[in-house]
């Protein structure tokens, strides 16, 4: 209860009942007061959020890869040894949930599943005995981890690598001796799988990327058909991906954006780079009365250099061209041994050189989405060597240039300064060409490249269209 006695207030004296009446008053006109006009949540403005990568996704993909598998066979006067490959395309499905640890580094895990019309078909025939053989890795499946650098807040450099499940559907016929043979059986191979990858945000919590694996399995008789396998993959896929939770909902004063700069594409750049591939493709081979065809598969490492010049003719794309030289260590084989010979081939595509246009979008000014597609040619080196029953051989060598086109994505983001780095794959087709004697073929290659660039002259240091706020 309130004193009857006076408050003394600024040097004078308040009644108590005054007191009270102007207490009333403020609550009455508090209570008063229109919603609009009491305190108001603070809202931040869309551009000052950055995207945040902590949180669960779903995407799919889409893609291409081939695959190079080992088989020895032999038996009935007919012996094998070589390097099948085959190409096609895939399709993919896959989850998983990533953890920002640090501001430019993310973990995570993700499962996937794949459906591919990768085939390979290998055949030989000999006076009285042939024999064929099919294979195609049409399902697979992966248990993946994947470790990142943000190069900036919203684009992700990563590895990813884990556990890989690959049915292999095989088939096969083999006539001697007036007896026909033939099967069809699907095995289950494990191994592991690893590659690179680049992850771009689109916003509205959609994410595309670009991402290179290579697969190894562990080898496998195939009990009953006389033949041995040990297959490898290489595939790229561009995904598109939906985020869950993570991305546009941590306040930039918590989850800051950094190395976000105004970039300029347009300029003339040089850089270096190094991959891997696989190179695949009929081949087919004649020694006396024997003859085979084989669609061959060889992988190797590879490193090139290349140039370029890109004009940034609006806010959001580029035009450009770009060339560059390559060196690879691919080598394709095939040993056959009949009851009138032995004989071995080798394809090594060794060099290869492109002319190429590039279009590019930027969903932000620092990370570049492209396609390119150009000429290509290639230098191929084979040698040829048949050893006859009667005691003759033959050899032969010989370096052949092929010419082709090739096409394919990539991402290119910016580092510091003038310096960008960037992942591209490429799928490159060339023309059938005799590549010495007895030995016609036509290569064609699955190659990926991490690259990095510097950017000469205006590109580095101005202000582009594209960055302007």
């Amino acid at each position: 209860m309130l004193s009857s006695e006076p408050f003394l207030v600024g040097g004078r004296n308040i009644s108590p009942m005054s007191w009270r009446t102007a207490i009333a008053s403020l609550v009455a006109a508090g209570a008063a007061l229109p919603a609009s006009a009491q305190t108001q949540p603070v809202t931040i403005p869309a551009k000052d959020f950055g995207p945040a990568w902590t949180g669960f996704y779903i995407g799919a993909a889409f893609g291409a890869g081939g695959l190079v598998n080992r088989i020895d066979t032999g038996g009935g006067g007919l012996g094998a040894s070589f390097n099948s490959g085959g190409s096609g395309v895939l399709g993919s499905i896959y989850g998983g949930v990533d953890y920002q640890v640090l501001p430019r580094a993310v973990i995570g895990v993700l499962a996937e599943a794949t459906l591919s019309s990768i085939s390979s078909t290998n055949s030989a025939t000999v006076p009285g005995a042939s024999a064929s053989i099919t294979s195609r890795p049409n399902f697979e499946w992966a248990v993946l981890a994947r470790a990142g650098f943000l190069a900036n807040s919203s684009t992700l450099f990563y590895f990813t690598g884990g556990y890989t499940g690959q049915n292999i559907q095989t088939s096969g016929t083999a006539f001697a001796g007036g007896q026909a043979a033939s099967f069809s059986r699907t095995d289950t191979f494990s191994g592991w799988t690893f590659g690179p990858g680049f992850e771009a945000m689109l916003g509205n919590n959609w994410a595309t990327k670009l991402e290179y694996r290579y697969s190894q399995y562990g080898g496998q008789s195939l009990g009953g058909t006389g033949f041995t396998m040990s297959p490898s993959t290489h595939t790229v896929r561009a995904g598109l991906t939906y985020k869950f939770g993570g991305l546009g909902v941590a306040p930039a004063e918590s989850r800051p954006t950094f190395n976000e700069p105004a970039f300029n594409w347009t300029g003339v750049y040089a850089g270096v780079a190094a991959g891997a591939g696989m190179s695949s493709g009929p081949v087919t081979a004649t020694a006396g009365g024997a003859s085979a065809t084989f669609d061959t598969g060889g992988q190797g490492l590879l490193a090139g250099v290349f140039i370029g010049a890109d004009y940034q003719f609006a806010r959001q794309a580029l035009v450009g061209v770009m060339a560059d030289f390559t060196w690879s260590g691919m080598q394709e084989t095939a040993t056959l041994t009949t009851p009138v010979g032995t004989g071995y081939a080798a394809v090594s595509p060794n060099r290869s050189w492109s002319v190429m246009g590039r279009v590019g979008y930027l969903p932000i000014p620092s990370t570049l989405l492209y396609g390119a597609v150009g000429y290509t040619g290639m230098n191929v080196k084979a040698t040829g060597t048949a050893v006859m029953a009667g005691g003759g051989t033959m050899f032969g060598e010989n370096d052949t240039s092929v010419s082709g086109w090739t096409v394919g994505p990539g991402i290119e983001t910016v580092i510091s300064g003038g310096w960008t780095t960037r992942l591209e794959y490429r799928y490159s087709q060339y023309e059938q060409k005799q590549v010495t004697w007895g030995v016609t073929a036509q290569p064609s290659m699955h190659t990926i490249r991490l690259g990095i660039a510097y950017k000469l002259g205006v590109g580095a240091n101005n202000n582009s269209i594209a960055a302007a706020d």
